[in-house]
């Protein structure tokens, strides 16, 4: 009993709570992780050894009364172990409710397909010949450590690298539930018939391998139902982001004709002044300097395009970037204003950001530019950087801490492109960021 508590039941739960850790390491740690770590693992190691005692004294007895008995205890067995998982992974990481439940839930597919994986190449490996418990043991960690590998390189990975953490929800439980009944329905059904010694090899094989399968999938589903999840996420947000940018778009138009009527008025006023002589020269000319910021709009054939670039350069000119703008608006007469709007607004916000990390005051330049032919009509809006850039599928990636929650402007300028039939690319080389918008002028 002894051998099998240390070489069999300790590691087999032991890998169930490392391959939950292996998915819960895409979440932060909590405060004084090192000291919940140490509780976590003395709780693993307590919860292991009393599988031995389940395994090697209650199920043995109760098999005694049937092949269903025997089923109730393992899966109430691995039900409790898996319910075990979330506590513990809320304890270590920052993970909400259904995020555990899939952390919980990947982790036993992970163990379980290495599990099967092993069971299906023993006779292979060890051979029909008898052989230690320690040898099955190192053999199966082996595995073990082999699928954790291909799994984070394949799976964990990608949800790091497309934000996918987070999207957990409902059906990932009822999805694994389905699973893990199958699983152990068919790892009984299976060790029945190892033990019987009646079935084929092959048989065997062939069960371990449907059971491998079925693992699989469910380890695909699992990541069909988080990029599902934030798809949605992600169409919900951009259609709040377009909607805001709507309202926004009205706002500063309304905002800028106000304030330029309001600043033609009092430039009539301050000449007024000046020929009377009402006040001081040189305060008058200060003042009308200033008022020309204002009144000095950005004009090209364009009126969203007109109100954006004005809103923008008043922007530039208060964070000491300059500005160039050669721009002709009325190709783009083919386009939504908010769209308009939208496209140069995320275009400059970028650019904008990304100026305010540039450390040479010679190097805040922003150039805008538009230029027609052969039927298109191509954007550029070019500026410096520091820094490195990472990309994926031809996009920056952003640099704000909170991946999962940024990243919408240049997804939002590559969108609004291809829905007029064009496209968005991007260029970052020599400290200097290309982005170029690529549209085709509709036939009148």
């Amino acid at each position: 009993m002894l051998e099998h508590l240390l070489l069999l039941s300790i590691p087999n739960l032991m890998s169930i709570y490392a391959s939950d850790a292996l998915f819960c390491m895409l979440f932060p740690l909590r405060e004084n992780a090192g000291r919940r770590i140490t509780v976590a693992v003395a709780l693993c190691l307590g919860i292991s050894c009393a599988s031995a005692v389940l395994q090697t004294v209650i199920i043995p007895s109760i098999a005694t009364l049937g092949p269903a008995a025997e089923l109730v205890p393992h899966l109430a067995f691995f039900v409790l172990v898996l319910l075990s998982c979330i506590p513990l992974s809320r304890m270590v990481f920052e993970l909400g409710k259904w995020d555990a439940i899939f952390c919980c839930t990947a982790g036993y597919v992970l163990q379980n397909t290495a599990h099967l994986l092993w069971q299906a190449i023993k006779p292979l490996v060890l051979g029909g010949a008898e052989h230690s418990q320690a040898a099955s043991t190192l053999g199966q960690l082996l595995v073990f450590l082999l699928a954790a590998a291909v799994t984070y390189a394949t799976f964990v990975r990608r949800i790091r690298e497309q934000h996918l953490e987070g999207s957990g929800d409902a059906r990932v439980l009822f999805a694994v539930c389905v699973v893990i009944l199958a699983n152990i329905t068919l790892d009984t059904i299976t060790r029945r018939l190892v033990d019987a010694g009646t079935a084929p090899v092959e048989a065997i094989v062939g069960l371990y391998l449907s059971q491998l399968l079925i693992s699989g999938l469910t380890l695909a589903l699992e990541y069909v139902i988080l990029y599902s999840a934030r798809m949605r996420s992600d169409a919900a947000t951009a259609r709040q982001l377009a909607e805001d940018e709507r309202r926004q778009y009205q706002l500063s138009k309304d905002t800028i004709e106000a304030i330029n009527q309001r600043c033609h008025d009092i430039k009539h006023q301050i000449r007024h002044w000046q020929v009377n002589r009402a006040a001081d020269a040189k305060f008058l000319e200060g003042v009308s300097d200033l008022v020309s910021i204002y009144d000095a709009g950005i004009k090209t054939g364009n009126a969203a395009l007109d109100t954006i670039l004005t809103e923008k350069s008043l922007v530039c000119h208060n964070e000491g970037i300059t500005l160039t703008a050669t721009v002709d608006g009325r190709p783009l007469s083919f386009m939504d204003e908010a769209d308009i709007y939208s496209l140069f607004g995320n275009a400059l916000d970028n650019a904008i950001e990304a100026l305010r990390r540039v450390s040479d005051p010679d190097r805040l330049i922003l150039d805008v530019s538009t230029r027609t032919a052969g039927g298109m009509v191509d954007i550029q809006v070019r500026n410096f950087y520091e820094g490195e850039l990472r990309f994926a599928n031809g996009l920056p990636q952003t640099t704000k801490t909170n991946g999962g929650l940024h990243g919408y402007g240049t997804k939002s300028i590559r969108a609004t492109a291809r829905r007029y039939g064009g496209d968005a690319s991007i260029d970052a080389s020599d400290g200097m960021f290309r982005l170029s918008v690529l549209l085709p002028i509709p036939a009148k």
